[in-house]
């Protein structure tokens, strides 16, 4: 009777183990679960979510890419817009989605920061503080010389539907947020302008021109969120 009941605590203890370590290891890796289903670039060919650039480029001891997106609080805009950028061409650490991109949103009045650099870079990194709050963003490159480019899409997947605000039409659209990029190289602490194609400086704002609020007017406006791309 004692080893039957010895047995039985001993399978029980055993059970009572397993449950909490598998609950714990659950609970370790579901950041790096839910992490992997979230960073996830929206696939689309609709011009009204794309901001693209053609040139990016990290190079170690020599060159990083930096990016500047800026809510300038447009009267169109709603407050928040959602973004996603990618880099493309460049072997990034991880060299997945998960590590060439980046998801956020940007609020009115916001400007966030994108470093695309090479991962062993000794400034910026995530061990430095000056790189570490909710709005900078780094994408980290092979310590080799990379070279690609940038697209950026919009979360919404409905850009030229307008939400009304106190009478007044406002998108959730990149056209409404402002793009400023450089590939800058360290040594001379110089660089050189990126372009950016369908972000404010190459759209429409949309206001509220003639009958039809989404196409174009003459002599006024080209539509919404039209731009050049």
């Amino acid at each position: 009777m004692d080893k039957k009941r010895t047995k039985i605590i001993s399978r029980l203890f055993h059970k009572i183990l397993i449950f909490p370590a598998g609950v714990l290891v659950a609970w370790l890796f579901l950041p790096y679960l839910v992490f992997a289903q979230v960073v996830k670039v929206p696939s689309t060919e609709d011009k009204a979510r794309i901001v693209l650039s053609p040139y990016a480029q990290t190079v170690p001891n020599d060159s990083y890419t930096f990016i500047a997106i800026n809510h300038p609080s447009l009267d169109t805009a709603l407050t928040q817009i959602g973004i996603a950028l990618e880099v493309r061409g460049m072997t990034t650490i991880p060299d997945n989605v998960a590590g060439r991109a980046s998801i956020f949103t940007v609020n009115a009045g916001e400007t966030h920061r994108i470093f695309i650099v090479n991962v062993s870079n000794s400034t910026i990194n995530s061990s430095n503080s000056s790189f570490t709050d909710s709005r900078t963003h780094l994408i980290l490159t092979q310590d080799s010389a990379q070279f690609g480019n940038i697209r950026a899409v919009g979360i919404n997947e409905s850009p030229i539907a307008a939400t009304t605000v106190n009478s007044i039409n406002k998108y959730n659209n990149l056209g409404q947020l402002s793009f400023w990029g450089v590939v800058f190289i360290e040594s001379s602490g110089t660089g050189f302008a990126m372009e950016f194609i369908g972000d404010a400086h190459d759209s429409t704002i949309g206001r509220n021109f003639g009958d039809s609020q989404l196409s174009g007017v003459s002599g006024t406006s080209s539509g919404v969120a039209r731009g050049i791309n």
